[in-house]
């Protein structure tokens, strides 16, 4: 088993850090704070973060870039998709238009982790805004199809949308809905729609489900997952037949998502909370970490056709 070095990379601590993004182009990470509506992006070669607020936006669940337009980015804002434009550089980001809202099919909903597929096509799931968010599966994910401008729901009675990873090579989809305490395997079909769910690891012990729970995901290129553990101070890395073959442990107890990133896509990005959930959370919570010498690569990362 590799030996692993974890580093906290500077930007401080946010409140709820979610969505790390990839952006090879750019040598950049992109990444969010949920609750306090900002974006970040740590440029690689400075090893300096750039935050700004997004005017218009209560919330920021993801952040992906558009392809072919070097300021322009998709955000989750509420059951909003919106097209921000931002330098990456300044305090600042302002809406450019709203793209699609769900508001009319996702009432007591908002959009919560989303990721762009090979072929550049946004799938992102739902979570109710209730406090019971455990108790409460009115969630839904979808594909949005760009030339549409319209929604293609994959599957519905979602608690906490969360992780999802694709490896194409086994056509092979994964998903997180946390509040299942799941990590779920699906079927991926010509037009990449979703079918035939089964349960690839489950966190429940004995049918009883405990306080950790798995958050954010990616997938490295041999096909092992990467979980984030909230509440569970690690990343567990799951092989494709649902066996754990390590635990990668974060110096934050509520890990919320990982991305594998940097010029050989060799390092682990990791993100946290400082949001008290269940008890006051000290510094580094909220932080977002770099884990180097796991000895594997991750996949790309793709921007959205828009």
């Amino acid at each position: 088993m590799s030996s692993y070095k974890v580093q906290e990379i500077p930007g401080g601590q946010l409140e709820l850090g979610e969505a790390p993004h990839w952006d090879a182009a750019r040598q950049s990470l992109y990444y969010v704070s949920l609750t306090e509506a900002t974006i970040h992006r740590l440029d690689h070669k400075q090893n300096k973060v750039y935050s700004a607020s997004v005017d218009g936006c209560s919330s920021t669940s993801f952040i992906v870039p558009v392809k072919g337009r070097s300021s322009e980015f998709v955000v989750g804002d509420g059951t909003r998709l919106v097209l921000i434009s931002w330098d990456g550089l300044s305090a600042k980001a302002h809406i450019v238009k709203v793209i699609a809202d769900l508001a009319g099919q996702e009432s007591g909903n908002r959009w919560n982790d989303g990721k762009v597929d090979s072929r550049g096509r946004l799938y992102a799931g739902t979570m109710t805004t209730d406090e019971k968010c455990f108790e409460i599966c009115t969630g839904s994910f979808y594909r949005f199809e760009a030339d549409k401008m319209s929604f293609v729901k994959q599957f519905g009675d979602v608690f906490i949308s969360n992780g999802l990873a694709w490896n194409d090579k086994t056509k092979k989809f994964y998903y997180v809905d946390s509040a299942a305490y799941e990590v779920r395997v699906f079927d991926v079909d010509k037009d990449e729609n979703v079918s035939n769910g089964q349960v690839l690891y489950d966190f429940k012990d004995n049918g009883k489900k405990p306080v950790p729970f798995p958050d954010g995901m990616t997938i490295d290129e041999k096909g092992n997952l990467y979980v984030a553990v909230f509440h569970g101070s690690k990343v567990l890395k799951i092989n494709p037949k649902g066996k754990v073959e390590q635990e990668i442990l974060i110096p934050a107890k509520q890990v919320t998502s990982v991305a594998f990133g940097g010029p050989n896509l060799d390092e682990l990005y990791v993100t946290t909370a400082r949001k008290q959930v269940i008890d006051p959370q000290l510094a580094p919570a909220g932080a977002t970490f770099k884990v180097t010498g796991l000895g594997v690569k991750g996949t790309p990362m793709y921007e959205m056709n828009l």
